[in-house]
């Protein structure tokens, strides 16, 4: 089963949110096919292995610390997803304290449809579709958190992109699935096809 998370959110209506075309798309091309450095030491030898290989996109590299404030992300609070050597995901996750996390990893995956199959015990929402491309939509609510996720096809693998909602009283107000899309919208040209 593929089960993995990290994630972050924003009010619903704050319009700095807002889907906006990505303006510095030279940035989508940050990786070339083989492990590339990283923004923190890494202790995995084999975090880039052939369970997460599908795609050259890597997720920690991606976006710029300007990209990530507009969703009011912090791009020094970045924590590699991988949490043993040689695991199935790879990709960061920004923990904001109190509010949400934001997170995005590779799995490998033929397709959303193989996903789909493997992920039964999540709620699968319609479809969406952004820039031509189609986007998968899936939430898990845990009663005190909940998060929201959306899912890109990317080569032979799928790029994850999760928002966990905090439990305290800001976190309950910031709609995981609005910023998770929005999120995508703004960055899909940077996940290569």
């Amino acid at each position: 089963m593929l089960f993995v998370f990290a994630l972050s959110a924003c009010h619903i209506d704050d319009p700095s949110t807002d889907a906006r075309p990505v303006v510095d798309s030279s940035r989508a091309a940050a990786v070339n096919g083989t492990p590339v450095p990283l923004p923190f030491d890494n202790p995995f030898p084999n975090r880039w292995n052939a369970s997460n290989d599908g795609t050259s996109f890597e997720p920690c590299v991606a976006y710029t610390s300007g990209e990530l404030s507009r969703f009011k992300v912090d791009s020094s609070k970045i924590e590699d997803v991988a949490q043993v050597d040689g695991q199935s995901t790879r990709g960061c996750h920004w923990y904001m304290s109190d509010q949400f996390d934001l997170g995005q990893l590779v799995t490998d995956a033929s397709s959303l449809d193989e996903y789909r199959t493997a992920s039964t015990d999540l709620d699968w929402k319609p479809d969406l579709e952004v820039g031509g491309r189609t986007v998968g939509l899936f939430a898990v609510d845990y009663g005190t958190s909940k998060t929201c996720s959306t899912y890109v096809q990317s080569f032979s693998a799928g790029v994850v992109t999760n928002v966990i909602t905090s439990t305290s009283p800001y976190g309950q107000s910031v709609d995981a699935c609005k910023l998770v899309i929005d999120f995508t919208r703004a960055y899909i040209d940077k996940i290569p096809e």
